[in-house]
């Protein structure tokens, strides 16, 4: 096992050479194998021990087992203990989840203090297809068929190049002593339902399933590649960035194949459930105006546009406007007030008045970007690129990379706040509602 060990780490370059790690051990077979397995190779290492005080003096002895097993051997010993049930309690998370964060952050916290290059954990092959088989259960995209990597970030996993009975078996010959979790038995835990009960099922159907399973996810994580290439060529397509506005284009999107996917793919890091993705998909061909909220960001659907805005980012300048809503927008410096009256107050510096009659509702409040015209008020129809009216007017250039508009749902720009209304909403003599904007 000690060769297989040391070529597993070389092919995915889990080590830099001399530099010391940190090992995660709680005890068990894994990972007591694990520090046997460093040991024979001369690697400089630590240990690092999570108490969850979950299983009462049994958790405190498996404590004591491990700093014994540090002193022996003559390696540094770094321990914490924490309540995992209280903090599960007030997160509101389940306990398993609680130890797993707790213990992660604690490993990452010790790896940066301490100048550690690495965090080793003791996961194995049957670890991976458990949790490949979870992903199955509750349903997953392809990601979550890969199983458990190497290497991710700063946790490399050894060990993944065998199984359970191996680690068993290598411990027995050689002699390794280790701690049973006696938490590993009980089938309430849903790793453990599937550990004991489901796997030896499957294996009943094809007493070759682990090997063959392992082969599969090496097919999952292959074909997982080219669906990451394929998604990032329609990334660069679709998704457009301009300074910081994020941009999808509806039409592309909708003629490319799988488009439902692929909307999947482009919002995720944005924060949008699956669910709310399904909903921005199925709005795809309706009218505009609609807004949707994750946790981080907003997403503004305009007619051919999804704008993608952080929601406590000014700079992103996306706002929504509905028919007969007063609303006020406060912009860095700036304060818009949009209104809707029976009744026109004369023109006062910043204030721009249109016939609100004319005007398709919702409308988007955005930055100004390339290739954007109106036809400016007092100009008598005559077509002109906002690019060129700035030159015209000798804005600056800060001032011109803050300039907003304002468009309607049918994308006519109805007015350059603060600067010009358009000639096709201007005010009349039998105009009887007016939509101002001040600022």
């Amino acid at each position: 096992m000690i060769n297989q060990f040391q070529n597993f780490i070389l092919s995915n370059q889990l080590l830099s050479e001399g530099n010391p790690i940190l090992i995660a051990v709680s005890g068990g077979v894994d990972s007591m194998v694990l520090v046997n397995l460093f040991s024979n190779i001369s690697q400089p290492f630590s240990v690092a021990h999570c108490n969850f005080q979950l299983r009462g003096e049994e958790s405190n002895e498996d404590e004591q087992f491990v700093k014994e097993l540090a002193s022996t051997i003559k390696v540094e010993c770094l321990t914490e203990r924490f309540d995992a049930k209280e903090v599960a309690r007030q997160k509101k998370i389940s306990i398993q989840m609680a130890a797993r964060n707790l213990r992660y952050d604690w490993l990452e916290n010790i790896r940066k203090k301490n100048g550690f290059h690495f965090i080793a954990t003791a996961h194995h092959r049957d670890d991976s297809i458990e949790t490949v088989l979870m992903n199955l259960i509750k349903g997953t995209g392809i990601k979550g068929l890969h199983g458990i990597q190497p290497k991710q970030g700063k946790i490399i996993r050894p060990l993944l190049f065998t199984g359970k009975d191996d680690i068993i078996k290598f411990a027995a010959e050689n002699k390794i002593a280790f701690r049973e979790d006696s938490s590993n038995k009980k089938t309430v835990y849903q790793r453990n339902l599937i550990r004991h009960n489901v796997i030896p099922l499957l294996e009943e159907i094809n007493p070759s399933f682990k090997h063959s399973f392992e082969t599969s996810i090496k097919h999952f994580s292959a074909a997982e590649a080219l669906y990451e290439l394929s998604i990032n060529n329609f990334r660069k397509k679709i998704l457009k960035r301009d300074k910081n506005e994020l941009t999808i284009d509806i039409p592309a999107l909708l003629n490319s194949t799988a488009s439902q996917t692929i909307l999947f793919e482009l919002l995720q890091p944005f924060g949008f459930e699956e669910k709310a993705m399904e909903q921005i998909f199925n709005s795809l061909n309706s009218e505009s105006g609609k807004e949707f909220l994750s946790s981080t960001h907003r997403i503004i659907k305009d007619r051919k546009i999804l704008f993608i805005v952080e929601k406590d980012s000014a700079d992103g300048q996306v706002f929504l406007i509905k028919k007969k809503k007063a609303q006020t927008i406060y912009l860095a410096e700036n304060k818009i007030e949009i209104r809707l009256k029976e009744a026109s107050s004369r023109i006062k510096h910043g204030l721009i008045e249109l016939d609100a009659d004319k005007i398709s509702f919702p409308l988007i409040l955005r930055k100004w970007k390339s290739g954007d015209y109106f036809y400016p008020a007092g100009m008598k129809m005559k077509k002109k690129k906002l690019s060129n009216f700035f030159i015209d007017l000798k804005i600056p250039l800060h001032e011109k990379e803050k300039q907003l508009v304002i468009q309607d749902t049918t994308d006519k720009i109805i007015c350059v706040v603060g600067l010009r209304g358009d000639e096709r909403f201007v005010i009349k003599n039998s105009t009887k509602n007016f939509f101002t904007i001040k600022i």
